[in-house]
Formats: structure tokens, C-alpha cells, sequence
């Protein structure tokens, strides 16, 4: 576990292409966002990912569980805000109806030198405890060498089939 108080560097994007791929990840479901803009740009460049782009994170869910029903493996992109207005969703969808739905969630809105616990903002200071809340195991995923974890996190989400958080601080690095 990430000490709450521990500052988080920028996740190399290239690196968290590289373990998807590991995670045989076949496909990453995006609410457009530009606060993982690197992420995003990564993953449009890697032509074993299929991008599937999505107006919204209710959207997105069902993208996923129809992705999910059809036998591939994908993977969602938001950000908090998004997490908070799909809520319903995911209840319906990947808690009552058991599909597995890994969230990668962007922390918009946070500081680096700012715990998430203290943060100013309701959005990035309540996102762990509304995860807890319902139910939703997560991961922080503060410096490369916690990206290792996303294939065993994958793996959990299928077997528990149960939706599964890897919360992203700050924006990606190149």
C-alpha cells in the first residue's frame, strides 16, 4: 500500500501501455480527457489496443460489458468527475450484474504535493472513500513500479466479477 502522504510522480505512459499488453488488455475504452492526454496518445499509437472512444462514462461502462459479453478484455479510462456521474452505472451494471470493470481514474483537479485525504477539492478528496463506499476495491497507482500490479488487478476483476479502480493521481508522463 502507497503511504497516503507519499508525493506521486507523472506514470510513464509508454510503461502503462506496456503492461496492459501485459495484462492482454484488448481493449481501452476512453471518455475523451485531456488530463491523461499522454495516456491516451499512447495508446491510439499502439496498434495491438483497440481504442474505442465514448461520449460518456455510462457510455463507456456498457461499451464495456458488451466488449466483456463478446470475450475480449478491455479497460476503461475516466476521470473522477466521470466516476461520480456514472455511479448508477456501475451499480447496475458491474455490481449487481457481476461484470468485471477495470476504471483506470485521473485524479483531475489534484496537486502532486497535496494529499488526496486533505485535498481542497470534494472530487479528488472523496474518490477513495466513495470507491470504499461501494464496494470497489482500488489502487493507487503512484510511481511506475505500481503499474507491475494491473495484471493481477485485471485477473481479480474477472474472477470476483466485480469492478476494480487503479486511481491515476496526475496526468501521465510521456
Amino acid at each position: 500500500m502507497t503511504d497516503q502522504h507519499e508525493i506521486p510522480t507523472p506514470l510513464s505512459a509508454a510503461r502503462l501501455v506496456e503492461v496492459l499488453r501485459q495484462a492482454r488488455i484488448s481493449h481501452v475504452v476512453i471518455v475523451p480527457d485531456t488530463y491523461q492526454e499522454t495516456f491516451i496518445a499512447a495508446i491510439e499509437a499502439a496498434p495491438d489496443l483497440k481504442t474505442v472512444y465514448a461520449c460518456s462514462e455510462d457510455e463507456a461502462i456498457g461499451i464495456n460489458a458488451g466488449l466483456y459479453a463478446m470475450g475480449h478484455r478491455p479497460l476503461l479510462t475516466i476521470q473522477n468527475n466521470g466516476f461520480y456521474a456514472c455511479l448508477n452505472t456501475i451499480r447496475g451494471i458491474s455490481l449487481d450484474a457481476g461484470v468485471p470493470t477495470v476504471m483506470l481514474i485521473g485524479q483531475y483537479g489534484n496537486k502532486a504535493a497535496t494529499p488526496m485525504e486533505q485535498h481542497p477539492q470534494r472530487m479528488v478528496r472523496l474518490l477513495e472513500p466513495t470507491l470504499d463506499m461501494w464496494g470497489v476495491p482500488s489502487l493507487r497507482l503512484w510511481h511506475d513500479a505500481d503499474l507491475g500490479k494491473i495484471p493481477d488487478v485485471y485477473e481479480q476483476a474477472l474472477q470476483q466479477q466485480s469492478p476494480w479502480a487503479l486511481v491515476v493521481p496526475i496526468p501521465t508522463g510521456v
